[in-house]
């Protein structure tokens, strides 16, 4: 860990939220959790479900947009263990750790700090290296700063680019979710994988994925970067509907339906279609955690036409015998 985040661990109270459209707001902690927008744009709107107002969001909890990618499970153990000499995580800080690296549009910084750089991986090394001794060496080098949700073990890697000639870009580096397979759930990345097979196959829009050589690793492009690496928006439906982590399971997919025709706007019977879909897929693979996190909208900017997110998170439930493949 370096010097400057041991310096303000814990110390965090104000973080700026700055999006590719511009500076948002500012997010500080006081006896709630307190966002006010500084801008004037709603280009830079940091959510669909906060518009921009004079009055202050406030909350006992962290907004359902900047704890959607609160790290779960695994990842969180993790980071708790890397840090346990300085003691427990706050969310504020969690948040500082993240910065840019995490999933959707928002971006995390101490007022006039710039962001920092970072390392990358080759794509061959990620499919070919023992998987064991290789996510450990991502666990280590880019744990601490992933935002990205989900029991699953998983992490955020940048890669390096293909092209000698891309190396000096002023784009940002591509990166991708890397996903293990932990003790708990055996195959777990070739039960993904092979569910994603499914949903290509049936036609319905999924990210570029590979599966490691010893099948202990699903490697998935983002879905929430354009081609030039600019981050576009994200909101998961415990978001939209709001609902925090903790309530994933609650609900109906009728409710889902409803948020996607409200979001969705004009396209919303092509969206909704897309979602029947979706969710047909899930009935066929026994999916049984196919839960509010991992439906979602993406959008460029919150004025900009908003749809369904591409199929990613889903895995047949029902192989696990202490699970079940019951939907909502």
């Amino acid at each position: 860990m370096s010097v400057a985040w041991e310096s303000v661990f814990n110390q965090i109270r104000r973080l700026d939220i700055v999006t590719p459209q511009g500076m948002s707001g500012t997010l500080v902690r006081e006896s709630r959790y307190v966002f006010n927008y500084t801008t004037i744009t709603e280009e830079s709107t940091v959510s669909l479900v906060m518009p921009i107002r004079q009055e202050s969001y406030a909350s006992g909890d962290l907004m359902g947009i900047f704890a959607m990618n609160r790290p779960e499970g695994y990842l969180r153990y993790i980071i708790e263990d890397r840090l346990k000499r300085l003691g427990a995580p706050s969310e504020m800080f969690l948040l500082y750790l993240a910065g840019s690296n995490q999933i959707g549009r928002l971006t995390y910084t101490l007022s006039g700090q710039p962001l920092s750089g970072i390392h990358g991986e080759q794509l061959t090394t990620l499919l070919r290296s023992p998987s064991t001794a290789l996510f450990q060496h991502l666990v280590d080098r880019y744990a601490l700063g992933s935002g990205i949700s989900g029991v699953q073990p998983k992490t955020l890697v940048p890669l390096i680019p293909s092209s000698p000639l891309d190396i000096h870009s002023s784009l940002p580096l591509e990166t991708v979710i890397v996903k293990a397979e932990g003790l708990d759930f055996l195959c777990i990345a070739r039960n993904e994988y092979l569910c994603l097979l499914v949903a290509k196959a049936a036609g319905l829009d999924v990210p570029d994925f590979w599966l490691s050589d010893d099948g202990l690793l699903l490697i998935m492009s983002r879905f929430d970067r354009r081609a030039d690496g600019t981050a576009i928006g994200f909101e998961d439906m415990a978001v939209l509907t709001g609902r925090n982590s903790a309530r994933k399971y609650e609900g109906s997919y009728e409710m889902i339906a409803k948020a996607v025709s409200i979001f969705a706007g004009e396209d919303a019977l092509r969206q909704n279609y897309r979602l029947f879909e979706r969710m047909a897929l899930s009935c066929k693979l026994r999916d049984g955690d196919a839960h509010l996190k991992n439906f979602g909208m993406v959008y460029d900017h919150p004025l900009a036409a908003r749809k369904l997110a591409p199929v990613y998170d889903v895995v047949c439930t029902g192989i696990y015998p202490e699970l079940d493949a019951n939907l909502l």
